[in-house]
């Protein structure tokens, strides 16, 4: 009924039970900075990663400062950059065109929103949560109904959705998911136009148009960062692969694989009885947190900028 500390802390506690989080190692939330949230994650999960919603940072700075189309365009662009110096040098376009525009993005640190300063352990470089936007629209009838009714609506939406996206798993024609080897597919156009120069030990230099990597086989690292984010081998890995007559699809994560989709949607939701015949077992109670009163009508549909329907370019950009 309201987001603050003492909300979060209900919420978050009851996950980190529910999911058997522990002190949230390998964990990464992705969030809209909600009053409250921040804190009670570093409480509730300190060893969790938290990141945060590019789309809401833009949100919050326009209301700070007036920014132009072009300034979003260059926070966008940070966002995307994958290694330390493309970061900074969108950065420094971005003090040229305004120093306190700068000043107010760099209040957000870094690590949470730009995929420069991202961890690796997590391998997906999304930099927004449209997923949550996109499930809420997905809910968004049931929501507006008495609280176990709209439970059940969303118990019943969601077992289907389980089968569903197991089924669809089931179709794939390879060990790795659709979109996991279209980006690849991708990657491997752009490693035919790369050239490779090897020192003999562990390092691969190699050359992009007028761009330069370092690839290191060993330690699965390339300076773009990519590999690492993703857990695909980029561009340059692919060439510094080839180069080593080795098949770069063995060096795919394994969560773009069959298996790990498979075990995603693996504990299924079973049907249940009409409510009568419910039994609920004490431990099972979940007590709320103190009621607040809330002013006015409650929204169903998040406020949106007249712009938020264009489409981004970028990998996976959604």
């Amino acid at each position: 009924d309201k987001e603050n500390t003492l909300t979060w802390t209900w919420f978050l506690e009851l996950l980190k039970h529910s999911l058997n989080l522990k002190d949230g190692t390998s964990i990464t939330f992705m969030s809209d900075m909600q009053k409250g949230l921040l804190e009670t994650v570093r409480t509730v999960l300190p060893l969790s990663n938290h990141r945060f919603c590019v789309r809401h940072i833009e949100a919050n700075w326009s209301k700070r400062i007036r920014i132009s189309g072009e300034m979003k365009k260059y926070l966008w662009w940070s966002a995307w950059s994958t290694y330390e110096e493309d970061f900074k040098d969108q950065l420094k376009n971005l003090g040229e065109l305004s120093v306190d525009a700068a000043k107010e993005l760099l209040r957000y640190p870094p690590q949470n929103w730009c995929r420069s300063y991202f961890d690796t352990l997590c391998k997906n470089q999304m930099v927004d949560n449209n997923f949550t936007a996109s499930f809420n629209s997905w809910i968004l009838v049931a929501r507006g109904k008495p609280i176990l009714k709209m439970l059940e609506d969303i118990r019943i939406k969601v077992m289907n959705r389980l089968r569903e996206k197991e089924e669809e798993a089931r179709t794939w024609g390879g060990e790795f998911s659709p979109n996991c080897m279209k980006l690849y597919a991708a990657y491997l156009k752009v490693a035919n136009l790369c050239a490779v120069h090897f020192n003999g030990e562990t390092g691969y230099e190699v050359s992009e148009g007028g761009d330069r990597h370092t690839v290191n086989l060993v330690e699965k690292k390339c300076t773009c960062r990519s590999w690492q984010l993703t857990g695909i081998p980029c561009p340059h890995t692919i060439r510094a692969l080839k180069y080593e007559r080795e098949d770069p699809m063995t060096e795919i994560s394994w969560w773009h694989s069959k298996e790990a989709y498979l075990m995603t949607y693996r504990a299924k939701l079973m049907p249940v009885r009409g409510e009568k015949f419910w039994k609920v077992l004490p431990e099972h109670a979940m007590d709320p947190p103190p009621l607040a009163n809330i002013v006015g009508r409650p929204k169903v549909k998040r406020n949106r900028k007249k712009d938020e329907a264009n489409k981004r370019q970028g990998d996976w950009a959604a």
